[in-house]
């Protein structure tokens, strides 16, 4: 069995859909496929995005104070 070095991207529609990549192709041309995991794949399912450096600031400012663990250790 050959394994792909670089990952393919594939995007499959229908009674499947969604995005994969190629794990493995096997001598009889027989793609084996897995769900896609990198984060640009997760973002895009959840429909999110990486936060801007203002938006990261503001989120710190408002939740950062409540970060750390509630018995003061850290």
């Amino acid at each position: 069995m050959q394994t792909v070095s670089r990952q393919a991207h594939v995007t499959l529609s229908g009674d499947i859909a969604g995005e994969y990549v190629v794990e493995d192709r096997q001598p009889d041309g027989r793609l084996v496929l897995v769900p896609d995991t990198s984060i640009e794949a997760i973002r895009a399912r959840g429909g999110s995005r990486p936060f801007t450096p203002q938006e990261w600031e503001d989120f710190l400012v408002e939740y950062g104070p409540h970060m750390l663990p509630p018995d003061g250790e850290g």
